[in-house]
C-alpha cells in the first residue's frame, strides 16, 4: 500500500522470500508472503516463472501453515496473511471473498466495535475493515455496519493530524464512504474531491485508483454518467501509473456500459436498483 510501483514490491517480495528460505524460514514466512504475491500479481498480472519462483510463495497458505503459526503464536504473520487477503477483495471488488474471510476471522472486524480500542499501528487493517463495513452498511442497511464504519472514520480522523501522509487521504475516503451511505450528496462528492486531491499531493497512485474507481461507482449510482465516465478514466491512468495493469484494463472496460447520454430523471426514477456498473 505504499507508494511503490508494484513490479518493484514484487521484486522485493521474492528478493525477501529467497533470502529467507536460505535461512529455513519459509514455512511461517509463506503465511503472508503468498497473500501478498498473489495480491499484486492479481492486480498487475504479473507472474514469476515458476523456475526461479520458490513453491510455497506461489502457493496459498495451507491450514497446516496456519496452525504452526498459532501455536508459535505467530499472530503477527497470521494477521497479515488476512489484511492481504482483505486488501485483494477490496481492490479486485470482490465482497463475497471479504465476507468469508470476516465470517472466518470475525475480530478483525469486531475489533472495529469499540473505537477506544483501535490503535495506529493498525490502520492498515482498519481502514480496509472500515471501507468494507460502509459497502455492508449501504448493501443490508444493517446498523452494526455503518457504526463499525463511523468508528474508523473517527480513529482516522485523529490518526490524520498525527500522520497525515498516510492517514490524511484514507479518513477523507472513509468520509466519502459515510456521506455516501448516509445519502449527503453534497458531502460526499466534496470528500471524495478532497480525497482524490490528497493521493495525488502525496503520490499515492494505489490510492487514487481506488478513491476514482469508487467515485465512478457512486456517480453511477446517480445517473452522471459524465462524471461517471471521468472517474473510469482517472481510475485507469492511476492503476496504470502505480503498475497495476491487470485491474486498469477491467476498470476502462466499464466504458463500454456507460451510456453516452445521461438518463432523465423520470427514467432514473423509474428503475431505482439499474446500475451500469
Amino acid at each position: 500500500q505504499s507508494g511503490k510501483k508494484i513490479p518493484l514490491l514484487l521484486d522485493e517480495v521474492k528478493a525477501f522470500a529467497l533470502k529467507h528460505n536460505q535461512l529455513n524460514h519459509m514455512g511461517i514466512l509463506q503465511l503472508f508472503l503468498a497473500p501478498v504475491y498473489k495480491c499484486l500479481s492479481s492486480l498487475s498480472g504479473i507472474t514469476f516463472d515458476p523456475s526461479t519462483i520458490l513453491p510455497q510463495l506461489a502457493a496459498a497458505p495451507n491450514d497446516d501453515v496456519v496452525q504452526t503459526a498459532m501455536a508459535k503464536k505467530e499472530t503477527v504473520f497470521c494477521r497479515v496473511a488476512i489484511v492481504a487477503s482483505m486488501c485483494e477483495s477490496l481492490f479486485l471488488r470482490d465482497f463475497a471473498k471479504a465476507y468469508k474471510l470476516m465470517n472466518r476471522y470475525p475480530k478483525l472486524f469486531e475489533l472495529l466495535d469499540d473505537r477506544q480500542q483501535l490503535r495506529i499501528t493498525e490502520f492498515e487493517a482498519i481502514f480496509i475493515t472500515g471501507m468494507l463495513s460502509f459497502h455492508w452498511a449501504r448493501e443490508t442497511r444493517e446498523p452494526h455496519w455503518i457504526q463499525r464504519g463511523m468508528n474508523a472514520v473517527a480513529a482516522f480522523e485523529d490518526w490524520a493530524k498525527l500522520c497525515p501522509w498516510d492517514c490524511n487521504h484514507r479518513y477523507l475516503f472513509l468520509k466519502a464512504q459515510l456521506h455516501h451511505t448516509q445519502g449527503d450528496t453534497k458531502q460526499a462528492i466534496e470528500s471524495y474531491d478532497a480525497a482524490i486531491a490528497n493521493t495525488k499531493k502525496h503520490n499515492y497512485s494505489c490510492h487514487e485508483g481506488l478513491v476514482c474507481e469508487w467515485a465512478a461507482h457512486f456517480y453511477d449510482s446517480l445517473g452522471d454518467n459524465d462524471k461517471t465516465k471521468e472517474m473510469i478514466q482517472k481510475s485507469y491512468d492511476a492503476y496504470n501509473k502505480w503498475g497495476a495493469a491487470k485491474k486498469a484494463e477491467a476498470v476502462i472496460k466499464l466504458l463500454q456500459v456507460v451510456p453516452s447520454v445521461v438518463p432523465s430523471a423520470s427514467a432514473v426514477q423509474s428503475e431505482p436498483g439499474m446500475s451500469f456498473l
